[in-house]
């Protein structure tokens, strides 16, 4: 595995990413799968579902109810429960602290607010890969909770068998799931954007998932709520001289295991370092090197990035975290694994992606709110009604100025 120029870093990425969180390729085949399901419904959905995970599925299969998710949560082994009752509760209590709460402001003239409301029914993309993913229903599904949405419905592509993973089940009857719709990728958001007969339309899509389901999130937008664009997985890695090469390959490789167009990169001032950790992760890896100048320039390169993850490994390297503001997520410091993120550090491990960092965030409890402005004005108004018909009739506002000065 080569070491490049760090110049060539913002090249790579746009080839890494498609130029985004997905490309031409995965925007055209989401387009067809979006229209085809707008067109036939569950007969759509069942056919890349036949497609792509169980040959043998028939629609009646597509759904889970609440009391057949409870059932297979039955099965869920002991330490598994375990494991996703304790990161359960370390997600609830850092997302219970981001309760959105109504601002105002009174004066003489009356009282204006600012009134968040939850949302009402919320679809959770829950992707899977070698297996299930309980994880990532956590994530979805512990802040639409938190923020007191009335339904939650959880979107997870069929097994190849027709089973139900009991650790999915299990973080599903956690966050109070009202049902299961067992497709995934743009025909999952298709269905859950415009509904069909098995299935009742939504007003929010959240979660990650692959680039199709990515493109077919961006294409539904304009008709249903989305998050963010949360596509193939992404780290950036700026690592100093004082980290080990043999965890910085563990970090690396635990990227890589995401798949799907997963990435990781890492840039370090220190040739030891990365010829170290070069010998260490196969080639085969979607793992590229890059030699830094100095570890302020791989910040900095870091930051424009705006990847989904950035770690910052090694104690020179942490102590530049506030450099790093255009990112999904920061880990700063030897201990501080990407991996703890994605389980149970409490943070959120949907994200955007693609370089949408720029201006996209981590998933939060507000994605579950709308926010709605309340006015009542009151006393004596002549003098603001005054200059708000000023500003009425200058934008050529007749009726506007006049129903101010009614009430002064």
């Amino acid at each position: 595995m080569s070491v490049r120029a760090l110049s060539a870093l913002e090249r790579d990425l746009t080839r890494l990413r498609r130029g985004g969180a997905f490309g031409p390729l995965e925007r055209d085949t989401a387009r067809a799968i979006v229209d085809d399901v707008r067109r036939r419904g569950d007969a759509a959905v069942l056919a890349t579902v036949r497609r792509f995970d169980r040959s043998v599925a028939r629609t009646g299969d597509l759904v889970v109810e609440r009391r057949s998710i409870r059932h297979a949560a039955d099965a869920c082994p002991r330490d598994v429960r375990s494991a996703l009752e304790l990161a359960y509760r370390r997600i609830r209590a850092f997302h219970e602290r981001q309760r959105p709460r109504s601002v105002q402001r009174r004066d003489a003239a009356g009282v204006v607010r600012l009134t968040p409301a939850p949302l009402g029914r919320i679809a959770a993309l829950v992707p899977r890969g070698v297996s299930a993913y309980p994880s990532t229903a956590l994530m979805t599904g512990v802040p639409a909770q938190v923020a007191g949405v009335t339904e939650l419905v959880a979107a997870s592509p069929m097994t190849r068998d027709g089973s139900l993973d009991a650790a999915l089940a299990y973080a599903l009857v956690l966050v109070d799931a009202k049902l299961l719709y067992r497709a995934g990728g743009a025909a999952a958001v298709a269905a859950l954007a415009y509904g069909t007969r098995s299935l009742e339309r939504v007003d929010k899509i959240v979660g990650p998932g692959n680039a199709y389901a990515t493109a077919a999130k961006w294409l539904v937008s304009a008709d249903v709520g989305i998050d963010a664009l949360q596509g193939p997985s992404e780290l950036v890695v700026v690592a100093s001289r004082d980290m080990a090469e043999e965890t910085l390959a563990l970090d690396l490789l635990a990227q890589a295991e995401h798949g799907g167009g997963a990435f990781a990169v890492l840039i370090s001032d220190d040739a030891r370092l990365l010829r170290a950790v070069a010998a260490l992760v196969p080639s085969r890896a979607r793992v590229l090197l890059y030699r830094a100048p100095d570890l302020h320039t791989a910040a900095r390169a870091a930051n424009d990035a705006a990847a989904e993850h950035v770690l910052l490994a090694g104690r020179e390297a942490a102590a530049l975290a506030d450099d790093v503001r255009q990112a999904g997520a920061v880990f700063a410091g030897s201990r501080s694994a990407v991996a703890f993120g994605d389980y149970v550090a409490g943070t959120n491990h949907s994200l955007p992606t693609g370089g949408t960092a720029r201006w996209s965030s981590a998933l939060r409890v507000e994605d579950f709110v709308r926010w709605t402005s309340r006015v009542e004005m009151r006393g004596e108004l002549r003098s603001l009604a005054r200059t708000g018909a000023a500003i009425a009739r200058h934008e050529g506002m007749r009726y506007h100025a006049e129903s101010m000065e009614a009430r002064s």
